[in-house]
């Protein structure tokens, strides 16, 4: 028998076993209480990584032969071995890569005189043999390890590599239990903190690449308008931005948890999934920014959203909201009536005049804007929050809102107007939520408040 065919038939050994071991798991599903079990769940889910782990270690030994001839990568039709084994495995070219670094590094290699050169890191190779080790935890050790191969000293890296492999599979060198059991993403920040160690020029190298690398783009705005924004950013700035989405996300933060969050729509308090809700952080963030003392300006003025729409067009009573009457500088699609109204609720607007040949002949000053002694005044009326129940999105980021339109009369007074977060505003047309204000207060109804209730007010203090 060839060693092929011996491959071939303890796959197929070990396929039947996996077919008799995943019926038992769909029996075990259908048989499982509703208490869930959590102790033998845990159990199981262990056991069955075991085996996965040991064909992860198979996944990667049969690639020894491409890692070692490049020219088999060529016969087999392929320009490059990831594409090879994507194509063969059926799976992604990064997933493909994964595997080829974990392969590179504990693959043996023979040379021309058919001397055996032992693998690059053994200790890896040894705990994917054993089963101990999974693919993703490997792929982290060998890059990690690479990324300071040629500056580190061999007996460095072997300890960097021994000490890595028993932080990733929580055993000691000696085979005791060293220490808990963590997910990949957990075990990331303690390698790289390794390979630091083990770098001989420190932290420094890895910072300069990252100086080299960081960049921030706003590419070409979809076909909905949509602007998509990606990037890299540094260690510093990335955990500053993300601290603040999540300061932010959490507000508005609906922390009324009766069992009726739900208004007579049936709509929940909060649609909004995560990545909207980080959206909408965001965008209180840059609002903030935008007005805050000693922002960035642009030929003398803050930064501001230009919006322009024709007179006739804004006080045309027989539009629709969704009418499209107005650009937004900077963006090629047109903006509703909608949008263009809650632009003008939140920040005014001033008139320019312009004559037959499109020259501005004259501007206003700004129109329709609450000062801001009126916004203290909201603030201290109603508190520092927005005044939809349970949003606690701070004062710095609300937005006034004139409760009575001015297209339908509607004053810049204190007694028609209140502060709303950046997502309530947009939503105060057709949104659950409705505000109202009654002898200079303001009144909502909404999710769990069928009738029209005061909002909190701020707690009275004694002197």
């Amino acid at each position: 028998m060839s060693q092929n065919d011996a491959i071939t038939r303890q796959v197929d050994v070990v396929a039947h076993d996996l077919a008799a071991l995943i019926d038992l798991l769909h029996i075990d599903l259908l048989h499982r209480d509703s208490l869930g079990r959590s102790g033998p769940v845990a159990d199981v889910i262990a056991a069955v990584e075991s085996v996965g782990r040991l064909m992860d270690c198979a996944r990667v030994r049969v690639l020894a032969q491409l890692v070692n001839n490049p020219m088999l990568v060529e016969r087999l039709g392929h320009a490059s071995a990831t594409s090879a084994v994507a194509s063969l495995a059926q799976i992604s070219e990064r997933s493909a890569r994964t595997r080829l670094t974990v392969a590179t590094a504990v693959c043996e290699e023979l040379t021309l005189t058919g001397a055996v050169v032992p693998a690059a890191r053994p200790a890896v190779s040894a705990a994917l043999d054993a089963g101990d080790l999974g693919l993703d935890a490997a792929n982290l050790i060998a890059t990690e390890l690479a990324s300071i191969t040629g500056r580190a000293p061999s007996d460095v890296l072997d300890m960097a590599e021994t000490v890595m492999v028993g932080r990733a599979t929580g055993v000691s060198p000696n085979d005791q239990p060293m220490v808990a059991a963590v997910s990949v993403d957990f075990l990331t920040g303690e390698i790289r903190q390794m390979t630091a160690a083990a770098d001989p020029d420190g932290a420094r190298p890895r910072e300069e690449r990252a100086t080299r690398r960081r960049e921030f783009r706003l590419g070409t705005p979809d076909e909905d308008g949509l602007v998509p924004a990606h990037g890299r950013l540094l260690p510093e700035v990335g955990v500053l931005l993300a601290g603040m989405l999540e300061a932010q996300r959490r507000s508005p933060r609906f922390i009324d948890l009766n069992a009726n969050l739900m208004d007579h729509l049936g709509e929940p308090a909060d649609p909004r999934t995560p990545a909207q809700r980080r959206h909408d952080a965001l965008g209180e963030i840059v609002m903030a920014a935008a007005t805050a003392d000693g922002a960035p300006s642009l030929d003398g003025l803050p930064v501001t959203v230009l919006v322009t729409v024709t007179a006739a067009d804004l006080t045309n009573d027989a539009g629709l909201d969704s009418d499209a009457i107005g650009t937004i500088t900077g963006s090629p699609f047109p903006a509703s009536r909608r949008t263009i109204e809650r632009f003008i609720d939140t920040g005014g607007y001033r008139v320019a005049t312009t004559d037959e040949t499109g020259a501005v002949t004259a501007i206003s000053s700004t129109q329709r804007c609450f000062t801001p002694i009126q916004r203290l005044a909201m603030a201290t009326r109603d508190g520092t929050g927005c005044v939809t129940p349970g949003c606690t999105s701070p004062h710095y980021t609300l937005q006034a809102h004139h409760v009575i339109p001015d297209r339908d009369g509607g004053p810049t007074a204190l007694d028609n107007g209140l502060l709303l977060c950046f997502w309530h505003h947009q939503q105060v047309d057709t949104g659950p939520w409705q505000y109202r204000m009654v002898a200079g207060l303001p009144y909502v109804r909404g999710p769990g408040i069928p009738n029209w209730t005061r909002t909190r007010q701020p707690i009275a203090r004694v002197a």
